[in-house]
């Protein structure tokens, strides 16, 4: 057993060295939305059909390729749609005439149909809409990450441990409670290195930010995380109004207990628009409501006046739309 797990501890420093030889096979470092390569071009069910049926045969190389590949069409799929839809919900709208100014319910199906042909039109000039579309079971594959549970054990056939190590990490946070996936993941932790190579494929830039920001907290470095913070809000409101637009109907906003800002700084000019913004999610938040409470008891010993007791814009991607804060809990 040990001489195996040292056979296999040189094979992945083996792998390590010549990895940089093979990252353009990796899932998305050949990725563009602009420019997707051509002969990548189709349907994503036929793509991931085929990957499983290699797998299924065996054939670990021809899997990783094709599971690879439908994943960055997955992706083009989903960020063609957002692309289509974040331009269409930012299309003016055009002035009512004077006959449709005592009809509200015909201005709102006027606008719904020119989304609609907005939609169209957009869609007709991108590649992704070209193919034949994918099934809802296809999707919700994707959704739930199950690519990445037979790509782990292809890599893992096909050598490349590095790689097996990131996507079983990747289906993992999906699926916390799966147990040959934690089976596998505690043997590749017990190879030397592996922490390397533990990182989240399908992870958001705002992500790592808003993890280094919750370090800098924990550490009272309190200029980092503010920083950090600030940097991480506007990539979350990129990525989350995206995701809204793609969807039709209104969504819930229930928690934002995640972003967390600190007084420690004495900003309190900024601290008190954090908490008026944060109120307006969760209303009920006693903690938030007793530090309202403190900052308008002290407001002239801090200077503080009523512009500091309203909610503060954070101004997302597109321009002339500002979104209320995602808010930073005041501890």
């Amino acid at each position: 057993m040990e001489s195996g797990r040292r056979a296999a501890a040189a094979l992945l420093a083996l792998l390590c060295a010549g990895c940089a030889l093979r990252s353009g096979r990796a899932q998305y470092e050949r990725y563009s939305f602009r420019s997707f390569p051509r002969d990548e071009l189709m349907p994503l069910e036929s793509a991931y059909r085929h990957a499983l049926d290699q797998y299924s045969g065996e054939h670990w190389a021809e899997s990783v390729g094709y599971l690879e590949i439908s994943l960055r069409l997955h992706r083009l799929l989903r960020d063609s749609e957002a692309f289509c839809h974040r331009n269409c919900s930012a299309a003016p709208q055009p002035e009512p005439t004077a006959g449709l100014a005592r009809y509200p319910e015909l201005r709102l199906f006027g606008g719904l149909l020119r989304r609609a042909h907005c939609l169209k039109r957009c869609k007709q000039g991108l590649p992704a809409f070209r193919q034949s579309q994918p099934s809802r079971e296809v999707l919700a594959d994707f959704q739930r990450r199950e690519p990445y549970k037979f790509l782990q054990f292809a890599y893992f056939k096909a050598n490349n441990l590095p790689k097996a190590i990131a996507a079983a990490h990747t289906f993992l946070l999906k699926h916390p409670d799966d147990e040959m996936m934690k089976r596998n993941m505690a043997y590749y932790k017990s190879l030397p290195d592996a922490e390397d190579y533990i990182k989240d494929l399908e992870s958001k830039s705002y992500e790592s930010l808003f993890i280094r920001a919750v370090r800098a907290y924990n550490g009272e470095n309190w200029r980092t995380c503010i920083t950090d913070m600030e940097l991480a809000l506007p990539d979350f409101f990129k990525a989350f109004y995206e995701c809204l637009a793609a969807c039709e109907g209104s969504r819930e906003i229930k928690d934002f207990k995640d972003f967390y800002l600190s007084i420690a700084v004495n900003d309190l000019k900024n601290a008190a628009p954090c908490a008026v913004s944060y109120l307006l999610f969760d209303h009920n938040d006693k903690v938030m409501q007793q530090n309202l409470v403190y900052y308008q008891y002290h407001r002239d010993k801090w200077g503080l006046s009523d512009e500091h007791f309203q909610p503060r814009p954070v101004r997302a991607s597109r321009p002339g739309i500002a979104f209320p804060a995602l808010l930073f809990t005041l501890l």
